[in-house]
């Protein structure tokens, strides 16, 4: 049976290209949902087939696709079944073409792949949740995913899912996966005062994302962004298209379930080759490169130096395809933790866990509102601020020619005419306006770009301290079968010093989290306050020459 979906917003499809325009109420007969990550398939009822973007539509219940079974029309099932007959030529053995055939859309959050539910995991994912309007779920999803608007007030798709599962239940019972760790995947904690911390790295490094250039393929119908990633460490490029990071993101979001991972860029429908908004995204990946490199597991695990040293086409494939077979992935990751052998007291526990969520809570609902006053203060920049100094420009240029019409009767006597000032002075206001026009790209642009770093991680927090929950809950199982003599004391203990691992690893992720603000946030604003700073002695410096105009 065919799957129906119904347009939520309207999207016009690129002249040329292989999209189709949709409209708000229509309904469209999906016909492929692999095109790629946020696109689908499918055809109108005009009978056109082409792309859309599949989080511009809701999936129809069983009874509303019944009804429309019934309304189908002879026309539309006798409808070409391919939107471009050059698609099966796409395939150029490229391993990406597997799961990525497009790279034009961008997210900011990425979910395991879950092979039951293609139709959700090709939706598009985002944690920028700011207007907190909720769209229908998605009928089937078993991962209890909403559709939501982001700022831009695009639909993306928000997972609000539990990590803790069955698997987690393995590790905490030790019938997980406990071969013997590589030494490359191992990971200690160490004290810190009265914390713990990721045993920091000595093998410091960055990475620059440079010289994005649009390219094609399939003699110019498949077209690109690939970035040139360059790390401190060998300095040797490699090119990187989007997907290439989106893999990247899955990946590190599978494997490590008990650190937040940094969001890519929010997703764009529009623009996508416009110098503007391709110099942007290269920024945004720029932050969230930083903020691997900056990490003392995420900086060295496997996945990471293979996204950036790779450059050998089959050597790439076959270690994607290893990461894709990687069995030390969510709560198993565990395995591979060696933290301090003390016990942790659960008082102590509860109480980290405890401020951790009061602070995340409180911190979260803070850079939320930072973000809504950044956006507001780039609008007023860029419109009314803008337009009022334009107006007064405006409005002194006309006051300048009316001056000019007498003084063509009657010439200044000390021959410095006054149009001639009020005329430089209007054409002055006029440039503070487009000054403040094109100010946000240099400040509070690039610190809304850092709120979001910060949104994506603190997002991420609840899912993590659900999952401690879950291991503290099996703990207090275990013990009461201890008491009922169901389950040996050794084995008990064995179960407590794993929970502890969990624990362990948790507080040090906070302890870096507090780390990394200190210092990444300080920059932060200090980089706002410097670029304020230059901006209005700017702006000083140019009233002083229009007051200049008239001593």
């Amino acid at each position: 049976m065919s799957s129906f979906v119904r347009v939520l917003y309207e999207f016009a499809g690129e002249a040329g290209s292989t999209e189709i325009s949709i409209s708000v109420g229509e309904i469209l007969t999906v016909t492929r949902t692999d095109v790629g990550e946020g696109w689908w398939e499918g055809k109108n009822s005009r009978g056109e087939i082409g792309l859309f973007p599949a989080a511009y539509v809701e999936v129809m219940s069983a009874a509303d696709v019944k009804q429309q079974q019934q309304r189908t029309t002879v026309e539309a099932q006798t409808a070409p079944n391919r939107y471009d007959q050059t698609a099966d030529e796409y395939n150029d053995g490229d391993e990406w073409e597997d799961d990525w055939d497009e790279d034009n859309d961008t997210y900011s959050e990425i979910v395991p792949h879950n092979p039951s539910n293609n139709q959700v995991n090709s939706a598009l994912h985002s944690t920028n949740d700011y207007d907190n309007k909720y769209l229908p779920t998605i009928p089937g999803d078993d991962t209890s995913q909403s559709l939501v608007l982001n700022a831009n007030n695009n639909p993306t798709t928000l997972k609000k899912s539990s990590m803790f599962g069955k698997s987690s239940d393995s590790f905490i019972l030790g019938m997980g996966n406990k071969d013997r760790i590589p030494d490359n995947e191992l990971v200690l904690i160490v004290p810190l005062d009265n914390l713990y911390q990721w045993q920091p790295s000595h093998q410091h490094y960055t990475v620059v994302v440079a010289s994005p250039k649009k390219e094609s393929k399939f003699k110019g119908m498949k077209t690109f962004i690939a970035y040139q990633l360059t790390p401190s460490f060998n300095n040797i490029s490699v090119s990187r298209r989007y997907k290439h990071f989106d893999w990247l993101h899955e990946r590190l979001v599978e494997k490590f379930c008990l650190i937040p991972i940094p969001p890519l860029p929010d997703k764009q429908i529009s623009g996508r080759y416009e110098e503007q908004f391709v110099e942007h995204r290269r920024v945004q990946l720029q932050e969230f490169v930083d903020w691997v490199c900056r990490h003392p597991v995420l900086s060295k695990c496997e996945v990471w130096y293979h996204f950036l040293t790779c450059t050998d086409e089959k050597i790439w494939k076959s270690g994607k395809r290893k990461a894709e077979r990687d069995t030390y992935v969510g709560i198993t990751y565990c395995w591979a933790i060696s933290p301090p052998e003390k016990q942790l007291l659960q008082s102590y526990v509860d109480t980290q866990m405890d401020s951790c969520s009061q602070f995340i809570h409180a911190m979260d609902t803070a850079i939320r509102n930072l973000l809504s006053i950044s956006n507001d203060v780039v609008k007023r920049y860029q419109t009314q601020i803008k337009k009022e100094y334009q107006r007064i420009g405006e409005g002194l240029s006309d006051l300048s020619r009316a001056l000019l019409i007498d003084e063509k009767r009657a010439p200044s006597r000390n021959g410095n005419a006054l149009s001639e000032n009020v005329a430089r002075i209007g054409d002055i206001f006029s440039g503070i306006g487009v000054q403040f026009g094109e100010q946000p790209k240099l400040d509070w642009i690039p610190f809304s770009d850092r709120l979001h770093i910060y949104r994506g991680i603190l997002n991420s927090f609840p899912d993590i301290l659900t999952t401690h929950k879950g291991a503290m809950q099996k703990k207090k199982d275990c013990e009461r079968l201890a008491a009922e003599q169901k389950m040996s004391n050794t084995q008990l203990a064995e179960v407590n010093r794993r929970v502890d691992i969990v624990s362990y690893a948790i507080i040090a992720e906070i302890t870096h989290f507090r780390f990394e603000r200190e210092t990444h946030l300080k920059q932060t604003l200090k980089l706002l306050i410097e670029e304020q700073i230059k901006f209005y002695s700017s702006i000083v410096s140019r009233l002083e020459d229009a007051y200049k105009e008239i001593e």
